[in-house]
């Protein structure tokens, strides 16, 4: 690992721990009995997810891994991790979503949209000046959403969704 990824996940891993978290109703924080759910909905919408990610997030990041339910039934999740970043402006904070997803069962119901709402949200709170995140270019419905919710396309990237896969690098200005 790089000194710069080092720093980088070491910073991130110190603002995480300052973290305040709003009141979201029923978008929680991961618990460990949640898990194999949570994984069953991303090995459901993503063919390269990666579930060792997921788990790590759950233990290392757990106050920025978020489930939302529905009558106790999981119906998807948002995970992100924080970087740090310097700008013309100064030292910044940045949000990366590694993750998001919700069970097919329930999509087009708006549960994304809300746990995606809720979620920048309490990243304004804590001084986010901007998230970032990766769409399959094929993935119209999620594109669809990402602009409607103020992301814009910022370049198209290849081998970030997987092999020989293009993506889309989205951004949302929040500060």
């Amino acid at each position: 690992m790089n000194l710069k990824k080092l720093l980088q996940d070491t910073t991130g891993n110190l603002l995480v721990k300052k973290w305040k978290s709003i009141e979201k109703g029923d978008i929680v924080s991961i618990e460990d009995y949640m898990l194999p759910e949570v994984l069953r909905i991303q090995t459901e919408g993503f063919k390269n997810g990666s579930s060792e990610k997921l788990i790590r997030y759950s233990k290392n990041s757990r106050n920025i891994f978020y489930v939302m339910k529905s009558k106790d039934e999981i119906v998807g999740y948002c995970v992100y991790y924080l970087k740090p970043a310097i700008s013309l402006k100064g030292f910044e904070k940045k949000s990366v979503i590694s993750s998001i997803a919700t069970d097919r069962n329930f999509r087009g119901r708006g549960f994304a949209e809300r746990l995606l709402r809720s979620s920048t949200e309490e990243m304004k709170v804590n001084g986010i000046s901007s998230v970032l995140l990766y769409v399959n270019i094929n993935n119209l419905p999620a594109i669809h959403l990402y602009k409607k919710i103020g992301f814009r396309k910022i370049k198209k990237v290849k081998n970030i969704c997987g092999q020989k896969e293009s993506c889309y690098e989205m951004e949302l200005r929040l500060i």
